[in-house]
């Protein structure tokens, strides 16, 4: 083909068919510029197609890393649930509105759990290094985008919430209520635990507890605490059922 063209360049040439040469040669550069567009185009739908096939793989991985996230989240909301329970009952005790009874050390004892969020990001990991996120529908990359911003705003509220367990309400409580570590502890753990221990049981000291001051901002802050922890879960589970829907 290209001997061709050559051939009939020469011959037109050689004829001093100037104008005939020149409408000719605009053709042919018409010819090699749509060919060029055509291999641009092969070439863009070729790769469309290998990140579209990407894409796929890397949804269905995220589809499964999104529900074990669910499954997390839907634990750490009803353990949220308990603390609030557990706080508040606490200071319905304190202000002297419900009586003290057994399980006032068993709600003592289970605010000092610490809790915290794992999130399975290989998918999400695998589609920023691939930078494929510029490539989904509009309201996916939002919905993907906001779910991972909330996920690290979650976690710093946890590594607060966390701290203030180590660094003040284990140390007060272990210090000053010992005796919430004993077989009467209706939490089961704590129960079996000390259910051989031999040695006799000490009762808890009812003013002492009404009067603690300390104790009593304490527990308004794992109360705090825990009602912010429990927005963040639902919201969580809320974002990660949005992009569920869109996937």
């Amino acid at each position: 083909m290209i001997k061709f063209f050559r051939k009939t360049r020469q011959n037109m040439i050689k004829e001093n068919r100037v104008s005939k040469y020149l409408l000719y040669a605009i053709g042919e550069i018409i010819l090699v510029v749509i060919g060029i567009l055509i291999a641009l185009q092969i070439n863009n739908w070729n790769e469309n197609k290998k990140i579209n096939k990407s894409i796929s793989e890397h949804s269905v991985i995220l589809k499964q890393n999104l529900l074990e996230d669910k499954t997390q989240l839907e634990l750490l909301h009803q353990n949220m649930t308990d603390n609030v329970i557990y706080s508040d009952s606490l200071m319905m005790q304190i202000k002297t509105l419900i009586p003290i009874d057994g399980n006032t050390t068993k709600y003592l004892v289970k605010l000092l759990l610490e809790y915290q969020f794992r999130p399975n990001t290989n998918a999400m990991e695998t589609i920023m290094q691939s930078n494929e996120i510029p490539f989904l529908k509009t309201e996916l990359q939002t919905a993907i985008l906001d779910y991972y911003a909330l996920i690290k705003s979650a976690q710093e509220r946890e590594n607060i919430s966390n701290t203030q367990i180590q660094s003040k309400y284990e140390v007060f409580i272990t210090s000053q209520y010992p005796l919430i570590f004993q077989r009467n502890n209706r939490w089961d753990f704590i129960n079996n635990y000390y259910k051989d221990d031999p040695r006799p049981l000490l009762a808890l000291n009812e003013e002492e507890f009404l009067a603690d001051k300390q104790l009593e901002i304490l527990i308004t802050s794992r109360y705090f605490q825990s009602v912010a922890l429990k927005k963040f879960y639902s919201d969580l589970l809320e974002a990660s059922n949005s992009i569920l829907k869109l996937l």
